[in-house]
């Protein structure tokens, strides 16, 4: 970071929120040194090379910048001392002369990086702050995220979302109190989750699309609405957007903020493939295409796979639920056919039952609710058993 982009980065005003957490540890020769340039944030500590290190400060620090004397056998020792207490605390070496055998023997003591003395605040900023976020990218892979379910429309209006909703309560059904599903409308432009699930509440999928830095646990949890089931609804928006407006980035951080506070997450999609929808879909562990036994249903099933071929998306994570099979002696097409059209595993089919899950959908309801004999019902209770058996979902 050269001198006028440090400028710059400090007349944008959130500087002081950036530095929050540096903490400085040098003799007083060494801070006096620095520039008058130290912007708000950023605590300084001024003490001895082989004298403690603050217990308090560190503690609440996210990166540690430390001075060291390799010629004195204390200041080494408390850099061991402090990489053994706090071993996932970013720290820094600040050596006046260093060579590649002391670097190396740093590193060694879970040092991230070295900056030289005397200091210059602006290289000292951009080392602190590219270590943590090195550091928060590492605890986010640490990080164990829950199951990941798209559910993706053939063609419109064959039943995707009712497909979603049903199978989200399947697996909501069989976890423990405490543990929920969250299932998430992000077909921004006709979604109906909410509706179909008789869910009510003001915050939508576009207050956590729009909401960059903001994101965190608290909002994905305020725009949350809950059910009488183990599962939580986010509603898709009121008014039709343009959906190449959303930011892939920005999908992924939600589904990801989605996957470390619930048990399994399930996404219904729009028809409309986008780089961002496909971008979710590669992060799915799995992807459900909903078809049914048409011509143009198939046919178009066969163009996403293979675009997910294209982009490598591997066929193991891809499965085929057949909806609105009818009971008739004489059919043009049967499942033999969608075996052999899409070259997928048929996990399931589900009968066509068109009359009672309009009424359940018109009512806010599921099937079951309506009626607990509905065929539709047991075959998608089956269905996310199978699904379930498959995927880790959190229980514990």
């Amino acid at each position: 970071m050269g001198t006028e982009e440090f400028s710059k980065f400090v007349s944008k005003g959130n500087a002081m929120k950036a530095c929050e957490g540096i903490l400085i540890i040098a003799t007083p020769e060494r801070l006096a040194e620095m520039s008058q340039a130290v912007i708000p944030g950023i605590e300084l500590y001024p003490c001895g090379n082989d004298a403690a290190l603050p217990a308090a400060l560190v503690n609440a620090a996210k990166v540690v910048v430390v001075e060291i004397d390799p010629d004195l056998p204390r200041s080494l020792a408390r850099l061991a001392e402090l990489g053994r207490s706090h071993p996932d605390l970013p720290k820094i070496a600040a050596i006046a002369n260093s060579s590649i055998a002391l670097v190396r023997m740093l590193v060694r003591e879970g040092v991230s990086d070295v900056v030289s003395l005397p200091f210059k605040v602006e290289d000292l900023v951009e080392v602190a702050l590219g270590a943590v976020q090195a550091a928060n990218s590492v605890a986010r892979s640490k990080i164990v995220l829950a199951p990941l379910v798209a559910v993706m429309q053939s063609v419109g209006g064959c039943g995707a979302t009712s497909v979603a909703t049903h199978l989200a309560a399947g697996l909501a059904s069989s976890m423990p109190q405490g543990k929920e599903i969250a299932i998430a409308d992000f077909d921004l432009q006709s979604g109906a989750v909410a509706e179909y699930l008789g869910s009510r509440g003001s915050g939508t999928m576009s207050d956590l699309l729009a909401s960059g830095n903001r994101l965190d646990q608290d909002l994905v949890r305020s725009i949350s609405r809950a059910t009488e089931q183990n599962m939580v609804v986010f509603a898709a928006p009121p008014l039709i957007e343009p959906i190449e407006s959303v930011e892939t980035e920005q999908v992924l951080q939600v589904l990801t903020m989605m996957r470390q506070l619930y048990a399994g997450v399930v996404i219904d999609l729009p028809s409309d493939v986008t780089n961002w929808s496909l971008s979710a879909m590669s992060a799915a562990d799995m992807i459900v295409i909903v078809v049914e036994l048409s011509v143009s249903s198939l046919r178009q099933a066969r163009r996403r796979l293979d675009l997910f071929e294209s982009v490598g998306i591997e066929r193991s994570r891809i499965v085929v639920v057949v909806n609105r099979v009818e009971k008739r002696m004489f059919k043009s097409i049967d499942l033999g056919d969608v075996d052999e059209t899409l070259g997928r595993e048929v996990l399931g089919s589900l009968p066509l039952d068109e009359k009672e899950l309009r009424s359940a959908q018109t009512q806010g309801m599921l099937v079951q609710d309506l009626n607990r004999r509905s065929k539709f019902s047991a075959d998608m209770v089956k269905l996310a058993a199978l699904i379930e058996a498959r995927l880790p979902f959190r229980k514990d």
